[in-house]
């Protein structure tokens, strides 16, 4: 058997620096490492190589410096690498890198793709499901467990929102991976050594294709425009370790009172002071902005209102119309009343129940399907496992631009949709735009405004015509849901994120009662997530959840930017960690610099004396 994993060479995001002088990326200086999501695909086959006796073979796209990328998969036990690289390939988007892996894939006969969910540099999600339409392959994304059952078949656990779907599809496939997949190793200097001495395949444009127009910057539909710097307006106040611990427990209390956080009639008010939907729909007349539904869901989810609320404004920009797509069974035209109270203007409807479940091939072609046919300004569906597993797959099979993990939306002069992307915790925003309509966006949760409901809003709903593929590419075998209450971490009032300064698993425990007093969710950083200390479905950041809280507080953080950009529209940040050099404290409102066991029981001491004295 033959297995392909596709990996990117990609810098030390951690190390990259912002210079607010000159508002430039600083590159220089910065190392490169191998994409940590492609290292644990290549670490899965090689484990696996004498089990399911698997050939593995490692294709990377890039400067030649990513040649030192391929040698560490050498050294990892890897079979043969290939390096595609050539002037040609420079400035390609998703849709173009994605269209070069799938040619240079399409040389040899595998039986197994693999690559990692994300690059942390880029967190798009969009590479693997667009080679996955280019081969005509199925697709599974968000995989943390994987068998090859009777040599022809994959066997995977796949991540959600909400749990792990138990999933089956014939090989040959694609198939995107997360952690848990397998443990990271990374290779001893010997062997290091012994691959520096191998070589790589070398790949070129040419060898790809006669036609070069398809790659590079001519290929790409997508751009970044100019940069843009966001001002912080976090006020930083610090605490260090010379406040005695009782004195800066009371100094938060009373900070966090003068906020008006401790009142719980605050914690409506947000949602009563949110704009609500006009009464009036718009007419259904020129350009339609298209908000797909959550894939599968069964209620009105906050993200999909989020989307209708980010649609509303890029309506009344064009002059246009919102148009919210449900998919579902036939019972699901009953959700269509809440979709225009939330702001849509009409309601499409996939209706059948081949439907009653998202699968990725039928939901595909019936959406693809229906944008051709209709002609939509714009598409947009949420940042979440399946809202990215469809997109990716639709902007493949179309040939669109997608712009991932949009935290705004805006339109530019001209009537082109402006979709702006963040870095560096949201310091500086990357506005992207697309050669090709319709525009498609996903948008991650938990970071736009979304409308009051206005049950007065009346709209009329139209059929879409459903296409099924059979049999269905995908089967779900099995669904275990999250057990734990409170895992729409989106809507919290208030979280308790946990940093790897806890300590270890036992010590979350010791959060709790902080928690259970503000009525906060526990969160995580991504390293917690990886430690096994908490569930991926509480992890909040770049390859994690976005959350909008009154209050966040943050204990044990170290605050690096692919942490903050989940948290970019929290209300008042608390960073409490005992490192004075962590960077939590340059994006927090008030911090505090000590030791979280001494300083958590003293701070819950002082907002009980608050609350107590009224």
């Amino acid at each position: 058997m033959k297995v392909a994993v596709c990996v990117k060479w990609v810098p030390v995001v951690a190390r990259m620096k912002f210079d607010l002088e000159t508002r430039r990326i600083v590159r220089d200086g910065v190392p490169s490492e191998l994409n940590s999501y492609d290292q644990l695909a290549v670490q899965w086959a090689v484990d696996h190589k004498d089990h399911y006796g698997l050939d593995v073979d490692v294709y990377t796209m890039g400067p030649p410096g990513a040649l030192q990328g391929l040698q560490q998969c050498l050294a990892m036990g890897a079979d043969r690498v290939f390096h595609i690289m050539d002037q040609a390939l420079a400035g390609s988007d998703t849709l173009a890198t994605a269209r070069a892996l799938s040619l240079a894939l399409r040389r040899e006969r595998y039986d197994l793709m693999l690559f990692g969910y994300h690059s942390v540099d880029a967190e798009t999600g969009q590479v693997g499901p667009e080679v996955a339409e280019f081969l005509g392959l199925p697709q599974i994304t968000s995989v943390s467990s994987l068998d090859i059952v009777h040599g022809d078949t994959a066997r995977a656990e796949r991540e959600t929102e909400d749990g792990v779907q138990i999933v089956e599809c014939a090989l040959p496939a694609v198939l995107s991976v997360v952690e848990g997949i397998a443990a990271e190793t990374f290779p001893t200097r010997e062997a290091m050594q012994a691959a520096r001495e191998r070589e790589a395949e070398h790949i070129t444009a040419a060898d790809l294709s006669s036609d070069s127009t398809i790659f590079g910057n001519a290929g790409s539909p997508t751009w970044v425009a100019e940069i843009q710097f966001v001002e912080s307006e976090r006020g930083q106040r610090i605490l260090d370790e010379e406040t005695p611990t009782e004195d800066a427990a009371r100094e938060v209390a009373a900070y966090l009172q003068g906020k008006g956080l401790l009142d719980p009639a605050a914690r409506t008010a947000r949602d009563s002071e949110a704009p609500a939907a006009s009464p009036a729909v718009r007419p259904a007349s020129g350009p339609a902005v298209w908000v797909v539904a959550e894939p599968g869901e069964s209620a009105l989810r906050s993200a999909t209102s989020e989307l209708l609320g980010a649609a509303s404004s890029v309506a009344d920009a064009i002059g246009g119309h919102v148009v919210g797509v449900l998919f579902g069974e036939p019972g699901v035209a009953g959700q269509a009343d809440a979709f225009i109270a939330a702001g849509a203007d009409a309601v499409a409807l996939a209706v059948d129940d081949g439907l009653a479940a998202y699968a990725t091939d039928a939901y595909t072609a019936t959406i693809a399907d229906a944008m051709e046919r209709h002609q939509p300004y714009a598409v947009l569906l949420p940042s979440t496992v399946n809202g990215r597993d469809l997109a990716a797959r639709v902007a493949g099979r179309l040939g669109l631009g997608l712009t991932g993990d949009c935290v705004g939306l805006s339109v530019d002069d001209e009537g082109r949709l402006v979709q702006l992307k963040p870095a560096f915790g949201g310091n500086i925003v990357a506005p992207i735009l697309s050669r090709t309509q319709p525009y498609m966006a996903t948008i991650r949760p938990g970071l736009l405004e979304r409308l009051r409901p206005n049950p007065a809003r009346q709209g009329a709903s139209f059929e879409l015509a459903v296409s099924l593929p059979h049999p269905p590419a995908v089967r779900v075998v099995d669904t275990r849901r999250i057990e734990e209450e409170g895992v729409a971490i989106e809507d919290a009032w208030c979280v308790v994120a946990v940093g790897m300064g806890v300590g270890d698993k036992e010590r979350i425990a010791d959060l709790k009662p902080l928690a259970d007093h503000l009525g906060a969710e526990l969160v995580c950083t991504r390293d917690v997530v990886e430690a096994g200390w908490m569930p991926h479905q509480r992890q909040v950041g770049l390859t994690g959840r976005s959350v909008a809280p009154a209050l966040y507080i943050g204990v044990g953080v170290r605050g690096d930017f692919n942490h903050t950009v989940g948290i970019q529209r929290a209300g008042t940040v608390v960073a409490i960690n005992n490192n004075k050099r962590a960077q939590f404290f340059r994006a927090c409102d008030i911090g505090v610099i000590a030791e979280w066991s001494e300083f958590l029981p003293a701070l819950l001491r002082a907002l009980q004396e608050v609350r107590i004295g009224g």
